[in-house]
């Protein structure tokens, strides 16, 4: 276990806020071309929003995606924020799953969905196109309520804490 100085600390909470930031604003503008592509009725708009979407996704999510998990590892290795609090545990395993299902769901997803549409003819798309973005928008929604809060406290008997030192007399 090593600690973060502090110049290298605010560099990764710096890249760390920014990076979640970033992919819940994508996962929101996901939503709002999803909304778009589905609630349309002008085929040429539904191909726009559509190849928006698979053309946002493939640029953006796996990176903003990475660097989030990245320097949120790096800031529970190097902080006083470990594994030992339930809430740093939670936040961990809804980045990984939610990053694995951008890179082995959602973008593939958005590919075979923009090649699907043509502009020339509207079609009936996959509620999928709006659940992905409903469910990665609120998980980050939910990570960022956790960095904030801070709930649970340590985890009891998981991780060794502080051993408490007996008090002694003073005679």
């Amino acid at each position: 276990m090593f600690k973060l100085r502090r110049p290298v600390y605010r560099a990764f909470i710096i890249a760390h806020v920014v990076s979640s930031v970033a992919w819940l604003g994508l996962s929101l503008c996901l939503l709002v071309l999803g909304v778009w592509a589905t609630g349309t009725g002008d085929p040429a708009e539904q191909y726009a929003a559509g190849t928006a979407m698979d053309r946002l996704a493939g640029a953006l999510a796996v990176p903003f995606g990475a660097a989030a998990l990245v320097t949120g590892v790096v800031l529970m290795l190097g902080t006083r924020w470990s594994l030992a609090y339930t809430w740093v545990l939670v936040k961990l395993v809804a980045t990984v799953i939610t990053f694995a299902l951008t890179v082995l769901s959602l973008r593939p997803g958005l590919a075979a969905t923009a090649a699907s549409l043509d502009p020339a003819r509207l079609q009936v798309l996959d509620d999928q196109i709006l659940a992905a973005p409903i469910v990665s928008s609120s998980v980050y929604l939910g990570a960022t309520v956790l960095s904030y809060v801070k709930p649970w406290g340590r985890r009891a008997g998981r991780v060794p804490g502080p051993v408490p030192v007996p008090a002694r007399s003073g005679r």
